[in-house]
């Protein structure tokens, strides 16, 4: 017996020393990093037992964060040439792994939502004219001039010049944000109707052509949205408060839709097929003294037409695409709704930023920034958060990287942010 067990000790010490292994440190860069642009290598470390890890920069202009002894932290460099250290340790040893970075220049715009109805704008909707030549429209209400109406109008667009969008390099719409007005945006007939958003090519001259993709969300999800509102300050003036209706801020996600360089259409198609079911979409007043106007819908007969000239409306379209330069990487951004309904913009920008939230129920929430070097500067508790704006004010920090931390006591969503001052 005592034979046996000697020989089972000796299989059991053998298992251990054939699983356990020395370290072998190691890690990749998803491309070349630039200046104030934060990224996470990818930690390739091998060993056990359990194995523990040391980040070091040199020179030692840089952030690291949450902390050097994360396995796969976040990295901010200024310019210039650095060499990033990995020490890898455990019961058996230690190991290192170096990689040098040269030329770290400066990063690109990333992020920004672009709108054509400006702050001295008021939002409002319209009912579609009489038209003695069409049947149903010839007296009475006719419906919504932007939305579903006795026209029967397909879809409607909002074009964005290259201009809006000159900044980002290789730019994508991350999603596209639409003011509903929830007095004419119903689910008669069933919720699960699809309500799609669209991203055309096209020119302001000719209308939208090819499309390059589209998404949808039902208009019982859109109509029966808790986060209504009576004023937004991201879109037309931010001190206007409506009485009689309320907006309904929904966020349609692509995930990164490449764009043309030389502008794009944003666009949401209607119920236009049934009677019940209905949206109507926020403009700007006809009475704009502006002679700017880029508002498009596609008639039954499928022919695009402006607004201004096919119905006499000189409008922009409360239709707000959100531009990326590329997919962002770094701190973890899980995809929930939580996550997608908080943006942040400017960003780029000179200290003065917009917290927007658009989330589908009130919230308790504790909103923390931290600076580039890994500092708390702030920590402020919100109740009954849905559809609001909070102002951020940086203009007395440095430039850099800072970090926007939102936790609802389930989720946390970390947001990038970039001071230019």
């Amino acid at each position: 017996m005592g034979k046996k067990l000697q020989l089972i000790y000796l299989v059991l010490l053998v298992s251990v020393f054939m699983k356990a292994q020395v370290p072998v440190a190691g890690f990749t860069l998803a491309g070349q990093p630039c200046i104030n642009g934060a990224f996470e290598p990818t930690n390739t470390s091998t060993g056990s037992p359990t194995l523990t890890f040391g980040w070091s920069i040199f020179p030692a202009t840089n952030t690291i964060l949450p902390s050097a002894s994360a396995a796969s932290p976040t990295i901010t460099l200024g310019s210039g040439n650095y060499t990033i250290t990995l020490v890898a340790t455990n019961s058996l040893g230690t190991s290192s792994y170096s990689q040098a970075i040269t030329g770290v220049t400066t990063c690109p715009a990333c992020l920004d939502t672009i709108r054509m109805i400006k702050n001295i704008d008021t939002l409002t909707t319209y009912a579609a004219a009489n038209n003695t030549l069409i049947l149903g429209c010839q007296s009475g209400f006719a419906g919504f001039l932007t939305g579903t109406n006795c026209y029967k109008d397909k879809e409607f667009a909002q074009y964005f010049p290259s201009s809006s969008y000159s900044n980002t390099p290789l730019p994508q719409v991350n999603s596209v944000i639409v003011l509903f007005d929830s007095l004419g945006t119903k689910a008669g007939s069933s919720t699960g109707v699809p309500i799609y958003c669209k991203i055309y090519g096209g020119t302001m001259g000719a209308g939208p052509n090819s499309l390059i993709n589209q998404v949808s969300d039902l208009l019982g999800t859109i109509a029966g949205a808790t986060n209504k509102t009576v004023t937004v300050k991201y879109c037309g003036s931010p001190s206007y408060t409506f009485t009689g209706t309320k907006i309904i801020p929904h966020k349609f996600n692509f995930g990164g839709v490449i764009v043309p360089t030389s502008g794009f259409f944003a666009a949401v198609q209607t119920p236009w097929s049934s009677p019940l079911d209905s949206i109507r979409i926020f403009s700007n007043t006809k009475t704009n003294l502006s002679t700017d106007s880029s508002g498009w819908f596609l008639q039954f007969t499928n022919n695009w037409r402006t607004l201004r000239y096919g119905r006499n409306a000189k409008v922009q379209l409360a239709i707000l695409p959100i531009i990326a330069c590329q997919a962002i990487q770094g701190i973890e951004d899980n995809n929930t709704d939580f996550n997608s309904n908080i943006t942040v913009m400017p960003n780029p920008g000179n200290g003065q930023f917009n917290l927007i939230f658009t989330l589908l129920k009130q919230e308790n929430l504790n909103i923390k920034i931290i600076n580039p070097l890994g500092q708390q500067i702030s920590n402020d508790r919100l109740e009954n958060v849905d559809n609001h704006v909070i102002n951020i004010d940086l203009r007395n920090r440095p430039a850099g990287i800072y970090f926007i931390e939102v936790s609802n006591g389930n989720e946390k969503v970390t947001k990038k942010i970039i001071l230019t001052n």
